[in-house]
Formats: structure tokens, sequence, C-alpha cells
């Protein structure tokens, strides 16, 4: 099952339109349907907005399209994070790099099925969650330089 079909079935019932929408908004969620622009070029854009999507459905409330107002902002974010963590979670990275695809970004993008400037996107916020590096299943991920090392067993 590829990565968007895992997406789709996060939520039982889920409808998943494609429509024609002005060129700045990619998706959209309404009660139990997604929304998605029909000018998304390929799989690769179109995963991470429908994980965008499906984030707001677990974790938004009301109507949050007016970014005036500090809380619709706030939602914003944390849809955005919660979408990152679906689609590149860390141990997805660690698995680039025991499949030895750490360093060639093209290679890393096409087996984490999202587009190279997503992929710079997620790793510049973890770098706000995580600061430089973290820690994950006795691995140092660094984030500034982008590198990974597994730690030496005690």
């Amino acid at each position: 099952m590829n990565l968007y079909e895992k997406l789709e079935n996060l939520i039982p019932g889920m409808k998943i339109t494609y429509m024609n929408m002005p060129d700045k908004l990619k998706g959209l969620t309404c009660r139990d349907e997604v929304y998605l622009n029909t000018n998304l070029i390929n799989y690769y854009h179109a995963t991470p907005i429908l994980a965008e999507e499906v984030a707001h459905y677990l974790t938004s409330s009301g109507d949050i399209t007016d970014y005036k107002h500090i809380n619709n902002m706030k939602q914003e974010v944390v849809a955005r994070r919660y979408a990152h963590h679906l689609v590149v979670p860390l141990h997805k990275l660690i698995e680039c790099y025991e499949l030895g695809l750490w360093g060639d970004i093209y290679g890393m993008c096409m087996h984490l099925e999202i587009d190279r400037s997503y992929f710079n996107k997620v790793i510049e916020e973890y770098k706000k969650i995580y600061g430089t590096e973290v820690k994950h299943k006795n691995y140092l991920i660094q984030f500034e330089p982008l590198n990974i090392f597994k730690e030496a067993k005690k």
C-alpha cells in the first residue's frame, strides 16, 4: 500500500474530491470530505497535501481559513507539523539511511513518496522542533548539516 492509500485509510468514510480551486489553495477539509486542487502536479505533490488535510481533520476545529486570528494560525501550525510526522516520521529517515539512500535526496524523496521541496520544508520544521539534532532509536539525526549516525553499542 502506498503512502497516499495509507493516508486515505486513516479516516474511515472520508471522501476525497478533486476540483478546480484557486492556485494558492491546494486543499480544503470540510466535515468528512477533503477537496484537493486538480492543479496538483503529481502524486509526489498531492500526497503531502492530502496528509495536511487529514491532519486538519484530526487536529483542527471550526473554520480556520481567516489567518487574522491567532488561534487559526496556531491550528494551521499544529496540522502542518502533524502532517510532517505522518509523511516523514523520524524512523523513515533512519530507514533511508539503512537502505543506503542517505545523501541521495532524489532517492530519499522517491522512497518517502514526496517531492524535494516538501522534504526541505519538513527538515526546516524539524529544526524548529528538535534543534540541530535529535536522538531516535539508537541514531543521531542531524538537521544542520543534514546527516545521520548510528550510535555505537555500549
